[in-house]
């Protein structure tokens, strides 16, 4: 064992430098909702009734590392980082035994720089996550073939830990049950039965007993939709396309492998002097084979009435790429048996540097992305301007992760749920009379790279006129040639003074309403509208029960508030907030409203003032256990923003000395 470890070591390194030359960062469609989720459980706890968070083992990495050191980019990213890192050292394992340390070392290599497995470990993806536990468990089900109790026990595991990453763990259970029955090999397959019995009975169990249900995680699982049969056959074509063709801007995101596996299979399938097909030739090709058809052809949504699938995202393809690589390698190496250094050499670096070439054009558009953002974040950071204007996507990063709130204490303003272009022209149509002198705002930068995402934002290209004269550019911080109408990335400044605008401030119009004199009736129906995102409809019931109808003046103004609130009027909302207070200082609403003031303090970059009023709300509401819990939360957020634990125990022991 201690022989193989500089090996496995080097192959590491090798891998987690070129992740780190090639970091693309956190440019998936649902980073955010992803990272929103990891943000609440490790503020409040995982709440098992939300979907993404029954699946602990894609969350459960992520929340170990932002404990340890904080929130950043860098703590979401390291862990599919560390664990892509390390498919080169399956690899090694698995072929040593046949082909000696030396030869097994240069086929790691060719899989550590697979083109796949780097795009994988340059963003953040749970896809990898069951990639990788499924990866480990075929490497665990051939080497310990002579102990086929631990093996089955241990493969057992590696398939419930990939379960709760993805349903689709399920697909290697027709292959495995094939290597089981066909070799005969009873003592592993029952030994996998009973240790999946266990682990998945005590976790239903579990879940029984939290949730009153012991199969949540497939009761609530992603939407999923039919496919209509004239659709079918280009839907079908999007993952071959993914293999052979690449991404949806012509990159590569396979690169060279899988057609150096459909050359290799066939010259070894027509020619004797490659040696024939062997046992691991046979498994490398029933894992990627089987799941491939599997993940191609059976009903996503585990429904036989129709045919039903997700959308087809290239991550998806996660678990395709280490067998695919690994029997690349193997294919290779048995083409030069003799073990001359040369010839293993030959073939070997070239096919590296090929890997490397594809990686760098499969991280290309997400490696464009981030060196704009991060230009555009450090010119924000110099200007500290009172408030910065962005898409939905890319404010979400500069608002909950990327502007450190303690250094740049501005307003983040964003169109919310407002995604094409022409809507975010119009809502900035709308909205740049109230903006104060110096607003920053920010184009091109199309919220996120993949999944189409190209005609969302701010997109210059695509406004139909140009920026009002009031906009001035502050700079130009590169071009996007990923996009189908490239664009660079830049900021404006507008020069103009907010206007008047007194629309906002003028009380509703209620007329309309003079026919209804039910208040429960006005409540029902405001709260409808409310709950159906339509704010300014739901304000004039709400303004009527504040005026006349003393009994619902509370509730009333506390959702009038929160309307705004919803909206990202910050100012607004923290105006209704305080009236609130100060027309019912000891009322039901009371601890809300004011929680809600200190989050409009944070969204408009007073963070002193805010930290004040939530540590305030902790003495002084201490009963009232949700306020407390969500000034708490927000309190663990900031604190997150700067360091984790170990941070915070560092500080400590300084403090002590």
């Amino acid at each position: 064992m201690r022989r193989h470890l500089p090996a496995a070591a080097l192959l590491f390194t090798v891998a987690f430098l070129v992740r780190w030359w090639f970091l693309s960062g956190l440019v998936l469609g649902d980073d955010a909702q992803e990272f929103s989720v990891i943000q609440r459980v490790l503020t409040g706890g995982p709440n098992l009734h939300e979907q993404l968070q029954l699946r602990f083992a894609g969350w459960g990495l992520n929340w170990l590392f932002a404990y340890l050191f904080g929130l950043s980019e860098t703590t979401i990213l390291l862990p599919t980082w560390i664990l892509s890192s390390t498919f080169g050292i399956l690899a090694y394992a698995l072929l040593v035994p046949g082909y000696g340390s030396g030869r097994a070392f240069v086929a790691g290599l060719a899989v550590a720089t697979a083109p796949f497995e780097v795009v994988l470990g340059t963003v953040r993806t749970n896809d990898l996550y069951l990639a990788w536990t499924l990866a480990l468990g075929f490497v665990l089900l051939v080497r310990l073939e002579h102990r086929p109790v631990l093996q089955g026990v241990l493969v057992a595991l590696c398939l419930w830990l990939g379960f709760y990453v993805k349903l689709w763990a399920v697909y290697a259970l027709p292959g495995l049950a094939l290597y089981y029955a066909a070799g005969r090999r009873w003592r592993g397959a029952v030994a996998f039965a009973i240790a999946s019995v266990v682990v998945h009975g005590a976790t239903c169990a579990y879940w029984w007993w939290t949730l009153g249900t012991p199969i949540p995680f497939i009761e609530s699982h992603a939407a999923n939709y039919p496919v209509a049969m004239g659709d079918l056959g280009r839907e079908l074509a999007h993952y071959p396309r993914m293999l052979f063709v690449g991404s949806e801007f012509g990159t590569t995101l396979f690169g060279i492998v899988p057609y150096l596996l459909v050359v290799l299979l066939a010259t070894k399938a027509l020619s004797r002097a490659s040696g024939r097909f062997d046992r691991l030739d046979a498994l490398l090709a029933g894992f990627y084979g089987s799941f491939f058809l599997l993940l191609e052809f059976f009903p996503n949504g585990f429904s036989l009435d129709a045919y039903y699938t997700v959308p087809r995202i290239f991550r998806y393809l996660a678990p395709l790429s280490f067998p695919m690589a690994t029997h690349v390698a193997k294919l290779l190496l048995d083409r030069t048996r003799d073990d001359r250094p040369v010839g293993v050499t030959a073939i070997f670096v070239p096919l590296v540097a090929l890997n490397l070439v594809g990686a760098a054009n499969a991280t290309g558009p997400g490696r464009v992305y981030r060196e704009a953002l991060f230009r555009v974040v450090h010119a924000i950071e110099r200007a500290a301007p009172p408030k910065i204007v962005a898409d939905t996507t890319v404010g979400y990063w500069l608002r909950m992760l990327v502007l450190d709130p303690e250094e740049v204490r501005t307003e983040v303003a964003n169109p919310e749920g407002i995604y094409g272009a022409k809507d975010c022209e119009a809502w900035l149509r709308d909205q740049q009379p109230s903006f104060p002198a110096g607003t920053l705002l920010v184009t091109g930068l199309s919220g996120y790279v993949h999944y189409g995402a190209h005609r969302d934002g701010f997109r210059l290209t695509l406004f139909e006129t140009p920026l009002d004269p009031g906009w001035e550019l502050v700079g130009d911080y590169g071009l996007l040639t990923y996009l189908p109408q490239p664009e660079p990335a830049r900021l404006w400044r507008w020069k103009n003074s907010p206007a008047v605008v007194t629309g906002e401030l003028r009380a509703e119009d209620v007329s309309s309403l003079a026919g209804i004199t039910d208040p429960n009736v006005l409540w029902t129906d405001g709260m409808a509208r409310y709950d159906r995102k339509d704010y300014p409809g739901a304000r004039p019931y709400f303004r009527k029960l504040m005026r006349e109808y003393p009994g619902k003046a509370e509730d009333a103004m506390f959702f009038y508030a929160a309307s705004f609130f919803r909206e990202s009027k910050w100012m607004r909302a923290q105006r209704e907030f305080k009236r609130l207070i100060g027309r019912f200082p000891k009322g039901r609403w009371t601890a809300g409203a004011q929680w809600h003031v200190a989050v409009c303090d944070l969204r408009m970059g007073h963070v002193a003032r805010a930290r004040a009023r939530l540590e305030w709300i902790l003495r002084r509401y201490p009963n009232d256990q949700g306020t407390v819990q969500l000034a708490r939360d927000e309190l663990d957020r900031l604190r997150r923003r700067r360091g984790g634990v170990l941070l915070d125990l560092w500080e400590r022991l300084v403090g002590r000395s």
